[in-house]
């Protein structure tokens, strides 16, 4: 008989002291809003490295009989959900990249849309009101979205949201990921077409989209998110892994001007001010959507609140999103899952050592 051959071990990118509080923050969020389960993921924006992975509630391995099957694997790549206003990133992505739209560009946005026979409004009433695309986003206005997008055609924006990842696995390696739903631009309604530009009417996971925002934050660049740093020879040595390969979906202008666009998201009159934290420039995006039921349709008394960004914002160095599932009412993104991405977030970039933003942003008006 032969020796046994000890085999080859994994060094893991998942911080644990990271880990911890994010899991830590997250449970404290959902207790707080009422949600019925929350996902964190925060990344290295350069290498797509997972830095921490929480989810809560979470499935004791010594005990794993007391949750039902379904949810015992990794919701973070398992679970679907429509993402809500956090989409408008990508979308604003594809217009800033086809010289649609700068942060600057003044819009008319009117107090309703109707399109197929429906009407779409913002979460709050107006009537025609001016607003810059910074304050679209700062203001997560669907109408002003919509309007600003009035010249980027189905098939456009179709390839940047699959080259953002939408719609395929991100190859995180952990069991059982779904690809989401993105139907191809061919099949889309007006009011398809609409809704997918705020959010509604594809699905994602909380991987997909941590990834998709991750390549704003790296200068337009998508690099798939990764757990595995290299492997430990049975000598104890440490081979790195592979690099990401990286593909460019938006150039660096389009992606520096949805990164100044998204300060205004956590100044105080944009909708995350709590985001914010002293001494760094933070970009963001605040997301609340519609649950779906199982029958098809949605649930008028059921929400997902989700919370993107990274910092600092003039050269981002770490990147999170937060997701909570059908929390009480009254919680939005900004003011549930923002929080959670301030306090994981200042932990984070104290632990790196990231040196605080030497420079404020020049402010960029928000309606005109």
């Amino acid at each position: 008989m032969q020796e046994p051959v000890q085999g080859s071990g994994l060094e893991l990118t998942v911080d644990r002291d990271l880990q911890w509080y994010a899991g830590r923050q997250l449970a404290q969020a959902i207790l707080e809003t009422g949600a019925e389960s929350g996902t964190a993921v925060v990344t290295e924006v350069r290498t797509g490295e997972v830095l921490a992975l929480a989810e809560w509630p979470t499935v004791d391995p010594n005990r794993p009989q007391l949750v039902a099957a379904p949810d015992r694997g990794s919701r973070a790549v398992q679970n679907v959900y429509e993402p809500g206003s956090v989409q408008k990133l990508l979308t604003f992505a594809a217009l800033a990249d086809q010289g649609l739209v700068t942060p600057r560009t003044r819009l008319k946005v009117p107090g309703s849309l109707r399109f197929d026979g429906h009407t779409v409004n913002d979460y709050w009433r107006h009537g025609t009101i001016r607003l810059t695309a910074t304050g679209v986003l700062s203001k997560s206005s669907n109408l002003g979205t919509i309007t600003a997008a009035r010249g980027l055609r189905a098939d456009r924006l179709e390839p940047y949201l699959r080259g953002f990842g939408l719609g395929a696995e991100t190859g995180l390696g952990l069991p059982g990921e779904s690809r989401g739903i993105l139907a191809p631009a061919s099949t889309w309604t007006d009011i398809g077409r609409a809704t997918i530009l705020f959010g509604q009417g594809l699905s994602v996971t909380a991987v997909q989209m941590a990834a998709a925002v991750n390549a704003i934050a790296n200068d337009g660049v998508y690099v798939a998110p990764t757990l595995v740093r290299g492997t430990i020879s049975p000598d104890g040595g440490v081979v790195p892994a592979d690099g990401p390969d990286g593909r460019r979906v938006v150039s660096v202008r389009a992606a520096e001007q949805v990164q100044q666009m998204m300060e205004a998201v956590t100044a105080p009159t944009g909708t995350a001010p709590g985001a914010a934290i002293t001494g760094y420039r933070v970009a963001g995006k605040t997301g609340t959507a519609q649950r779906v039921t199982d029958a098809g349709g949605y649930d008028p008394h059921a929400t997902v609140i989700s919370f993107a960004g990274f910092a600092p914002a003039d050269d981002p160095a770490l990147s999170m999103y937060i997701v909570l599932d059908d929390p009480a009412s009254g919680f939005g993104g900004g003011s549930g899952a923002g929080p959670v991405f301030h306090d994981v977030m200042s932990y984070a970039l104290h632990r790196y050592a990231v040196a605080p933003t030497g420079h404020r942003a020049s402010p960029i008006r928000t309606s005109w």
